[in-house]
């Protein structure tokens, strides 16, 4: 019987062990927002980055990172509307300092 827990245990550890953690999961799904983002696809950055929000609630480094995405994603979606611009640049500097990126 004790074997058998321990077994069991063994299992369920190596199993757990061996699935990616959210973080990982979301900081993957950042790096194809900002592939996307680099490429001009700026509709498919956001919603990936909503995706990433949605599904790995808890990647809260990926998180952060991806606020900041989403920022220049918004001001290069704006593009053409000087008002949706500067709201979203001012945004962005806000987002920075609330980061501690920038004093």
């Amino acid at each position: 019987m004790k074997k058998l827990f321990l077994l069991i245990i063994t299992v369920l550890w190596a199993a757990c062990a061996s699935e990616p953690n959210p973080e990982q999961q979301g900081a993957a799904m950042l790096d194809e927002a900002r592939q996307l983002y680099a490429s001009g696809q700026y509709a498919t950055a956001r919603d990936t980055i909503l995706s990433l929000r949605k599904r790995f609630p808890m990647a809260l480094e990926a998180r952060k990172a991806a606020i900041l995405l989403m920022d220049s994603v918004e001001i290069q979606l704006a593009e053409g509307d000087t008002l949706k611009q500067e709201f979203y640049r001012r945004k962005l500097e806000h987002d920075l300092k609330g980061l501690g990126i920038r004093d």
